[in-house]
């Protein structure tokens, strides 16, 4: 008996592996399976990503150049281009020298110069022949200055304020637009405000509107400076709007920090001192809303004063009875007029041309009435065509300084 301790073995087991060509085989078989997938892709047609590509496709013609032609040619006539201008045999540098020499109007160049225009204050009542004026889209340039006078400022404390000079100029008197009455006709004017707020609108309001339309500029709008320059670069008049308070004051109005308020006069001579000083070359001011602040003679006493010591003129818009306005203006020699009203209390065409129509029937009375818009769209188209008419109804739109200076 083996006496030996038994121990268990646990023989090891030999482990099939797969032949070698069946490795071969397989990846043969992979390498076929790709190469059937490759050539299935290439032959396969392109998706049609463009529904247009067939069709032909339509040029314009190529222009032909234009005919030779030899002036060298012998054969060819050269034109006469004095012919009808000077008679054959003539000298044309003789006649020039013997003809008096004119400017492009055609007026003669070293002749006694004609009468000059009548100053903003003083407007001609006849018919005086004056020289020729250039007109540019039917706007005379006539009044197209931009030059400022220090004399009609003085120091404060946001910039220049106007004042009256020493010599008892002022800015109602240097500034407004000359105009002459055409005999047998009554004047109207225009002002068309709200300006100076949206570039677009008030560039197209200075290039399409005659010179003789008074422009108002808000005070706070931007570049306000430049604004004015470029009005009056184009002939035309300016005043500036002052914002006042109206009975549905709205605190959140662009201009409402600067609006002009009953009772309160520290704070509206400091807003008068930054809109004065906004810029230069205005002839006068216009309110901006005020139904409450103008009704009201104890509020709106110190500022009327102050216009008329700052040498400027004063217009209402009319869309409100202010009947304490006139006397009050007239108790401090503040040059004043009222406005016949809005010609636009809606952006339309219909409607402005109606308010227009009324204008027109008022002036005709010999009342000299001043029509107050915006520069809508609408306005300027209304008022453009309107402007057309006022020769046929024995009319002539003058600025708005002609009521103030008359």
């Amino acid at each position: 008996m083996d006496t030996r301790p038994s121990t268990s073995v646990q023989r090891r087991q030999r482990l099939k592996l797969p032949r070698r060509r069946w490795h071969v085989l397989g990846a043969l078989t992979a390498l076929l399976c790709a190469g059937l997938l490759i050539a299935f892709f290439l032959r396969a047609p392109a998706p049609n990503i463009d529904t247009n590509i067939s069709g032909d496709l339509v040029l314009d013609p190529i222009p032909q150049p234009l005919a030779f032609t030899n002036l060298n040619s012998d054969e060819t006539a050269l034109p006469d281009l004095l012919a009808g201008d000077v008679e054959p045999g003539e000298n044309p540098t003789e006649l020039a020298l013997a003809t008096p020499k004119t400017d492009a109007l055609g007026n003669v160049i070293g002749a006694s110069p004609e009468p000059a225009a009548p100053s903003p204050t003083t407007r001609a009542t006849s018919g005086v022949d004056g020289p020729k004026t250039i007109l540019i889209d039917g706007k005379p340039i006539i009044g197209g200055s931009t030059e400022l006078y220090s004399n009609l400022t003085t120091p404060g404390p946001y910039g220049p304020l106007p004042i009256k000079s020493a010599d008892g100029n002022s800015a109602l008197q240097a500034y407004s637009r000359p105009s002459r009455l055409v005999p047998s006709r009554e004047p109207v004017s225009l002002v068309i405000g709200g300006l100076g707020v949206n570039r677009q609108l008030t560039q197209r309001a200075i290039d399409v509107l005659p010179a003789d339309v008074t422009l108002s500029f808000a005070a706070h709008s931007n570049d306000l400076q430049n604004w004015i320059m470029k009005a009056r670069a184009d002939g035309h008049e300016v005043l500036i709007e002052i914002p006042m308070e109206s009975m549905g004051f709205n605190p959140n109005d662009p201009a409402a920090t600067r609006t002009l308020k009953a009772g309160d006069v520290q704070a509206n001579k400091r807003h008068l001192d930054w809109l004065l000083s906004r810029a230069q070359g205005y002839f006068g001011v216009i309110n901006y809303n005020g139904d409450r602040f103008l009704t009201r003679a104890d509020a709106a006493a110190k500022t009327i004063d102050r216009f008329s010591q700052s040498g400027l003129g004063m217009i209402s818009d009319g869309d409100f009875l202010t009947p304490t306005l006139p006397p009050l203006a007239q108790s401090v020699g503040l040059p004043y007029a009222k406005g016949f009203g809005l010609i636009d209390p809606e952006p339309n065409v219909q409607l402005i041309t109606l308010e227009l129509d009324r204008l027109a029937s008022t002036a005709a009375n010999g009342t000299s009435p001043i029509g107050v818009g915006f520069a809508y769209p609408e306005t300027l188209q209304a008022v453009t065509a309107w402007i057309d008419t006022l020769p046929g109804q024995s009319l002539q739109l003058v600025p708005a300084s002609y009521q103030l200076n008359k």
